[in-house]
């Protein structure tokens, strides 16, 4: 069983090695994480939105959730002239999103997400003060998708 789990990951270490030597493809796969990351995050925050009619960032997981957002925002903002990393970000984002994004309003959410500058205050050594800043931008993302 030990030497089953080794062979696992010693293949695995040799697959992610082996994206990473092919550029593009290794960063359009990291583009589709990032956005699948960023889909399940807006769906969490726009549950929350729903239920209380606002985000309340001092919440663990609507932080947590901010958190993935910026971190998307600030990886797409490097890569927005490349439409390859766009459009695969785009992909993952549709695709763990739960139907709350789609091809109808993905780019339009896209957008939102570049445009939201307050998001580039939130990190993981960021003070309440700088998250509560960030409020409105989460929110704001959150209704580019209202239903």
């Amino acid at each position: 069983m030990k030497r089953l789990a080794i062979f696992f990951v010693c293949v695995a270490t040799l697959a992610m090695a082996s994206c990473s030597m092919l550029g593009a493809g290794a960063n359009n796969t990291v583009a589709q994480s990032l956005g699948q990351t960023c889909g399940s995050a807006v769906l969490g925050l726009y549950r929350s939105y729903k239920s209380t009619g606002t985000i309340d960032l001092t919440n663990a997981s609507n932080l947590t959730n901010a958190l993935a957002l910026a971190t998307a925002y600030t990886q797409l903002r490097q890569n927005k002239d490349n439409s390859s990393y766009r459009n695969a970000f785009t992909s993952g984002l549709i695709l763990s999103s739960a139907g709350l994004i789609t091809n109808q309003n993905a780019g339009n959410f896209v957008n939102a997400l570049l445009g939201a500058q307050q998001l580039g205050n939130i990190n993981q050594n960021s003070t309440p003060t700088q998250v509560n800043n960030s409020t409105p931008a989460v929110i704001n993302l959150v209704k580019t998708i209202d239903k």
